[in-house]
């Protein structure tokens, strides 16, 4: 069997080196090491602040070259990121469900310690364990389905990233505790819902972690069955906190069976204690069908549906309009657009609330207008530019317009595959701009393409870098300009 997995120059994830805090925390989670070496239980306000991005910008940025403020642009795919309700849900399982399922599992336990080895050994030899744990809280998995492009994989990750993604132990309180604890993992399912796929893509990442070998050494031979047993063990021994699996649509249209893959998540579950999260768009639902019990199972938390942004023009301060809003500050024209109701009604219309969709078209109409000379836009250049810049993925649209289940689940390659392909070529773009001369060095080729003599160019350079060396591109230009622009006026008199 063929994979994509290159692990030959595979780096290994740092782990973070556990400190203990029992501050705040709950007495069913002190003297439990999995909890107390995880942050702080924080309030809304501090994940709000700690989820925002804001894209660098400076208003002076407005007046550098239309090449260059092409590339700034670009900032809003990666750099823009805006908290809503929605998170804040989700981000209130995570901090539960991790530390829930870290009650049953403390290490220091030899109840729990004697438990996870009659699991273990169950499962190897394909019986029930003899004796079960005793009634503690369980962690509940949860499913998130949603059309693409809402911001569900991006939200997830940037959740996630909130906790360490492996802790090193070594002592607690004077006690020897040498042992690696893996608090997250993100898996996305393979298009084809291969179920062997699947498995060798979690060895792959647990290699990633903690700098085992489990792919090469099972990738060629082992079965599901032998697959799926080796990730009994490693949950175990790496305490691993929670498991989201992403695209799980891919799951539900497999033909090769995904009764196995399922009672993993279940056991993962009721048996080990670490909870799952699975993720998917609209062609997911099949797995909830009645067929398909093992998934419902899997997610006794339910099912959060995370709908595009909805607006209604008799509603205030809804989250469409804080949304628009905070994205609207983020403008390179030179003669920026007032956000107005009609604006906000258009833009509506024409994205139906789907961020990433939104961010696009924000960025194409900045685009147009600063290549265009106009150095703004209207209206008009927002049904324009969607209809004709944004054409492929119309049937998605007029798909949500009709509110059409049916019709969303038709069409839901077309529309990530269009997303993925425009952030692709951002990120390309994003990348190949880092890659980009030494400041100095490209201060000079600026300034001798207007024409300034080399020399000049670089003098100037070198005297701006000097007085503002921690100032913008933006900035550098405009002192270079100034300054060139004071020795030919002095030199006229």
């Amino acid at each position: 069997m063929m994979n994509n997995f290159d692990t030959s120059q595979q780096k290994i994830v740092p782990a973070l080196e556990a400190r203990y805090q029992q501050k705040d925390l709950p007495e069913e989670y002190v003297g439990n090491p999995l909890i107390e070496a995880l942050p702080g239980l924080l309030p809304d306000s501090k994940v709000v602040q700690a989820l925002r991005e804001k894209p660098d910008f400076r208003e002076a940025e407005r007046y550098v070259e239309a090449h260059i403020r092409i590339h700034y642009l670009q900032r809003l795919t990666w750099q823009f990121f805006q908290p809503m309700k929605q998170h804040m849900l989700i981000w209130q399982y995570l901090a539960l469900n991790i530390r829930q399922g870290y009650i049953q599992r403390n290490p220091l336990d030899v109840n729990n310690i004697e438990l996870a080895n009659e699991l273990y050994a169950a499962g190897m030899e394909g019986r029930d364990p003899k004796y079960r744990r005793p009634r503690m809280p369980l962690p509940k998995g949860l499913a998130i389905i949603g059309v693409s492009g809402v911001g569900k994989s991006t939200s997830m990750e940037k959740m996630l990233q909130l906790f360490p993604q492996v802790i090193q132990h070594r002592e607690y309180h004077g006690k020897e505790l040498e042992m690696k604890q893996i608090v997250w993992m993100k898996l996305d399912c393979s298009h084809n819902g291969s179920e062997r796929g699947f498995c060798l893509s979690f060895l792959n990442q647990i290699d990633r972690l903690v700098g085992t070998h489990y792919f090469e050494t099972y990738e060629k031979r082992a079965t599901v069955d032998k697959l799926l047993n080796i990730m009994h063990r490693i949950a175990v021994a790496y305490s691993i906190g929670i498991i989201c699996i992403d695209e799980i649509q891919h799951l539900a249209g497999s033909r090769n069976g995904t009764d196995k893959l399922l009672n993993f998540f279940v056991t993962m579950e009721n048996m080990i204690g670490v909870p799952v999260i699975l993720m998917g768009t609209p062609a997911a639902n099949a797995l909830f069908q009645s067929e398909f019990r093992q998934a419902r199972r899997v997610c006794t938390h339910g099912a959060v549906i995370w709908e595009p942004l909805g607006w209604d023009e008799s509603v205030a301060n809804s989250e469409w309009e804080m949304f628009l809003s905070r994205m609207w500050n983020y403008q390179w024209i030179q003669q920026p657009v007032k956000l107005d109701v009609s604006f906000t009604k258009v833009m509506h219309q024409e994205t139906q609330g789907i961020e990433a969709l939104t961010v696009i078209l924000f960025i194409l109409l900045q685009e147009k207008a600063i290549l265009s000379g106009r150095e703004t836009f209207s209206l008009s250049d927002i049904t324009d530019i969607a209809r004709h810049d944004m054409k492929i993925v119309q049937p998605m649209l007029d798909a949500l317009r009709s509110k059409d289940e049916q019709k969303l689940a038709a069409y839901q390659d077309i529309f990530s595959g269009y997303i993925t392909d425009f952030y692709s070529r951002r990120s390309s773009e994003k990348i190949e701009t880092s890659r980009k001369k030494q400041p100095i060095n490209e201060l000079i080729d600026y300034l001798t393409e207007l024409d300034f003599y080399p020399e000049k160019a670089e003098k100037a350079a070198q005297k701006v870098l000097e007085l503002y060396p921690n100032e913008s591109k933006a900035v550098h230009i405009q002192k270079a300009l100034e300054l060139l622009q004071q020795e030919d006026q002095s030199k006229e008199h």
